[in-house]
């Protein structure tokens, strides 16, 4: 059965509160970004949502592998693992916003690759080496820790097939195309099959941007700024690029080179005017309550998924409304796929 968490940025003062309207809403659980200059830290907030929260999971949505060393994040996350009572996820990406506002570019795929190899090995309890010293995470051999699952967030092909060999689940970010989606899907269980790994045990998921609302406009606006980082992340690397269409192609492209990073996920970026109706409708699920569980669970009959990371809004838009578009999709829309 599909599972279907939603995505927040940890404000200070927020989590709480976020948390408990999660699990009250029956999503299955909660990611928090790590973008150390647009929000607070995602692990102080994860800690908090753990307490106040009985059953949601819990989840980077995500990290990356240079803001913080291998053993920092897998003795972070084991925390977390703790707090929770063994609902930790860890998600892992290339990075974007966390390391733009550094000056750096999304970390190599041969970065992540390696990073992923250490922080798995510290989670399972093994000793990494480091500048000619072995060690493990020691408390965690001690009390022993149930291994958190780790997730690797994943648009281009190359750290698609990363995941498939090195992760527990991966989770695509590419929009809400089901032949892109299944591509993925295909593309990370072989993989995994190449590498004499379980296909059929590695989990798959998908990153959607999905906006519902009685008047479709308002859902639109609620969306557009997702849909903006999604295109961008789709511009990142040629290997992503190479997955569009000539038309699609042309419109990331423009985005990327645009693109604001103060405006970064905000509905008010100027590279959004290159964003056409026809696109944010390949690109997301946008549209009335019931336009929407009929386009998800198209895609779902198509693309069985194991877990939906749902987006529902936008920076900059008026939290009132996000809130209606966010609770109009966990109970009219997820409630009615389910």
């Amino acid at each position: 059965m599909t599972q279907f968490w939603t995505l927040s940025f940890p404000l200070p003062g927020t989590p709480e509160r976020t948390a408990r309207r999660a699990e009250e809403r029956g999503w299955d659980g909660l990611l928090f970004t790590d973008s150390q200059n647009f929000n607070g830290d995602c692990y102080s907030a994860l800690a908090i949502a753990s307490k106040a929260t009985a059953r949601i999971g819990l989840g980077t949505g995500v990290t990356n592998p240079y803001t913080r060393h291998a053993a920092v994040t897998a003795s972070a996350i084991a925390t977390i693992q703790v707090e929770s009572q063994g609902r930790a996820v860890l998600g892992i990406g290339r990075g974007d916003s966390s390391l733009a506002n550094l000056g750096l570019p999304p970390a190599p795929a041969s970065t992540l690759e390696s990073y992923l190899t250490q922080v798995q090995a510290y989670l399972r309890g093994e000793a990494v080496e480091h500048n000619g010293h072995r060690a493990p995470i020691r408390w965690i051999v001690e009390r022993q820790v149930a291994k958190v699952p780790v997730d690797v967030a994943a648009t281009g092909p190359r750290v698609t097939e990363i995941a498939g060999r090195l992760a527990d689940m991966v989770t695509l970010a590419v929009g809400a195309d089901t032949a892109r989606l299944a591509a993925g899907v295909e593309r990370a269980r072989a993989a995994r099959a190449a590498s004499g790994g379980d296909a059929a045990g590695l989990g798959v998921g998908a990153y959607l941007n999905i906006a519902a609302h009685s008047d479709p406009s308002i859902a639109r606006q609620a969306a557009l700024g997702g849909v903006g980082t999604a295109a961008h992340f789709s511009g990142m690397a040629e290997g992503s690029l190479a997955q569009l269409s000539a038309d699609d192609r042309r419109i990331v492209e423009a985005v990327t080179a645009a693109y604001e990073l103060g405006r970064h996920g905000d509905s008010r970026g100027s590279h959004l005017e290159h964003l056409s109706d026809d696109f944010v409708a390949r690109f997301a699920i946008v549209g009335s309550p019931a336009e929407c569980a009929d386009r998800l669970g198209v895609l779902l009959d198509h693309v069985p998924l194991d877990r939906v990371v749902i987006m529902t809004g936008s920076r900059g838009v008026d939290p009132t409304i996000l809130d209606e578009v966010s609770a109009a999709v966990v109970e009219e829309v997820v409630a009615a796929v389910r």
